[in-house]
């Protein structure tokens, strides 16, 4: 490996253990190696350290590096780090934008230096920089718990929207879930932006709760921000009366349906996403090629089947 690779892979360790707490193994100098970057919205939620992870654990088994940055929810350090990333003569990039609109200047950036790039999980909307893209079935993800709720939940019922409209997958996700009750005529009496973290979304499901003493249920478009809703029912002393639905079939999440807090979740399964990412960024660099879109499978997890798939781990 060039020296100049060699100082990158060590500048983003320790760039990611001062921000994210996260130590991560340096590899052996290859002068054959591949350096892949990976840059998710934040590595401060499993869901994407649980990808990282498997990634990781591939990438090292070919003997390449992976940097990984952490931009924490921050549409311009995302663009920054992936920037940086750029400097730091990257092989290809694994990307899942935390704004799907406001990254396109670094999908310019990585195209005008000839780096593929790989999303992952999230869309982007100028895809034409985007050599492929691997997604769950987001609009399933959604439409999968609008279906149980509708089935859970009577007609004219006050429910609210937790989610975060800057991502792809959180517009797709709604989108479902709205396709799956519009026969119900639910009352919608909040659609806030939780930006998919259980810190943000629980004030916000509090104040939600104060305000409407029948509310009948929250939708929430990933784990994290059901979680910050479970957590305030629970301190409102609300715990059965009010349905709780979120996205991703997190271990948490998977965890309070088993214990009978939370009512379900469109389960995903992180580990086929990274798995098929890192899969499409070899075949990219030996020249092949790949489907421009991935659809990855989404289902139902709620108290019915949630032994079937345990709490332990993701699916």
């Amino acid at each position: 490996m060039k020296m100049k690779k060699i100082m990158a892979t060590v500048l983003a360790i320790t760039m990611l253990v001062s921000t994210a707490g996260i130590a991560l193994p340096v590899m052996a100098d290859d002068s054959e190696g591949k350096v892949f970057g990976f840059c998710p919205p934040t590595m401060n939620n499993p869901f994407f350290y649980f990808i990282e992870q498997n990634v990781r654990e591939t990438v090292e088994a070919n003997g390449d590096t992976l940097i990984t940055v952490d931009p924490q929810n921050d549409s311009q350090k995302q663009i920054e780090q992936v920037e940086d990333l750029l400097t730091q003569d990257i092989d290809v990039l694994l990307l899942c934008p935390f704004d799907s609109t406001a990254i396109k200047p670094a999908l310019v950036s990585a195209d005008e230096k000839d780096v593929p790039i790989i999303v992952f999980d999230t869309k982007v909307v100028d895809d034409e920089y985007v050599t492929t893209t691997v997604a769950s079935d987001n609009v399933n993800a959604g439409r999968v718990v609008g279906e149980d709720m509708a089935e859970n939940l009577e007609a004219g019922s006050k429910i609210a929207i937790i989610y975060s409209p800057a991502g792809e997958t959180d517009r797709y996700r709604l989108q479902g879930f709205e396709e799956a009750i519009a026969d119900m005529d639910y009352e919608i009496v909040a659609k806030l932006d939780g930006k998919g973290d259980t810190g943000v979304s629980l004030p916000l499901a509090e104040d939600i709760l104060q305000a409407n003493q029948d509310l009948g249920g929250f939708f929430c478009c990933n784990d994290q921000q059901a979680i910050g809703a479970v957590q305030a029912i629970e301190a409102a002393n609300r715990t059965g009366e009010v349905l709780v639905y979120g996205v991703d079939g997190s271990p948490e999440g998977k965890a309070a349906i088993a214990e009978g807090t939370m009512s379900g979740t469109g389960a995903q399964s992180p580990a086929n996403i990274g798995l098929l990412a890192v899969e499409a960024a070899y075949k990219v660099l030996a020249g092949e090629e790949v489907e421009k879109d991935t659809v990855v499978p989404t289902f139902l997890i709620n108290a019915e089947n949630v032994e079937e798939y345990g709490t332990d781990g993701w699916q």
